[in-house]
């Protein structure tokens, strides 16, 4: 698989009611989707952790989007020569929950800048915070988002990318 190396890269995060979210991955041309269930883990949750732990400089960091069955392993790391930048790979599995997973089929390898990665995330992560507050929208989703984690990143988000 090549390494897409660009700045046409976007992502699309999107709250569905039930327990259930959708990532949509745009790197020029190509598009990868993600349909994330909730039942497993706290996908938001891990998300932002993730990207904390790229903020605070860690070299490498990966979470785990199941499905049901099957899911997405993402791995974010620094490039060496460029610590500006970051790998993504994201690779799909098949087996369920709680089986050991046999094999990862490489789904999707970009690179892009830390900063980039960050702002869209971020802004992604605001949306949804913000149409959790009204009340209709919220109805079959609000346990669906960590409030208190997303908060927290907040404010690391906007020192970092000094948008306070």
């Amino acid at each position: 698989m090549e390494i897409q190396e660009t700045d046409d890269i976007d992502i699309l995060l999107t709250l569905h009611p039930h327990g259930w979210s959708s990532c949509c991955i745009y790197v020029r041309d190509f598009k990868y989707e993600i349909i994330i269930s909730h039942v497993f883990s706290d996908p938001y949750f891990d998300f932002i952790r993730a990207l904390s732990s790229i903020i605070n400089n860690q070299d490498h960091t990966d979470l785990v989007w199941y499905g049901e069955p099957g899911g997405e392993k993402i791995e974010i790391s620094r490039l060496k020569d460029k610590k500006d930048k970051v790998a993504i790979t994201i690779s799909s599995f098949q087996e369920s929950f709680g089986e050991e997973v046999k094999e990862y089929k490489k789904a999707a390898v970009f690179q892009m800048q830390v900063r980039q990665l960050i702002l869209i995330s971020y802004y992604q992560l605001k949306k949804i915070f913000q149409l959790l507050k009204d009340s209709e929208y919220s109805k079959n989703r609000h346990q669906d988002f960590p409030f208190q984690e997303y908060l927290k990143f907040e404010k690391l988000a906007q020192e970092y990318l000094k948008i306070l």
